[in-house]
């Protein structure tokens, strides 16, 4: 897992945590909307948001399902490292996302 992928995961924790404390503005909505999908896209080493974008719709559900699927099969099998990021995001000012 690189530095890179992690700070993305913190950051996609981070509107986790936002959003269960208050409303999100429409713009922390739609920035945080991106970096879920980039955090599912970090998991699939064959697509890169670029190919993501020019995919049909039918292509672009099933990059999404994989992506969820091996990001939740990364979350199982590494419980600690995201208690840790989960906390991290908690502990953050949950200020503006963007």
């Amino acid at each position: 897992m690189t530095p890179e992928t992690l700070a993305l995961i913190t950051a996609y924790f981070v509107c986790s945590a936002t959003a269960e404390e208050r409303v999100m503005t429409r713009t922390e909505v739609e920035t945080c909307s991106v970096l879920y999908m980039d955090t599912k896209l970090a998991f699939l080493p064959d697509v890169d948001a670029t190919l993501y974008a020019a995919m049909s719709a039918n292509q672009r559900a099933e990059v999404n399902r994989r992506g969820y699927a091996a990001f939740v099969a990364w979350k199982t099998a590494n419980p600690n490292i995201v208690a840790e990021l989960e906390a991290k995001a908690r502990a953050s000012n949950l200020g503006p996302v963007s």
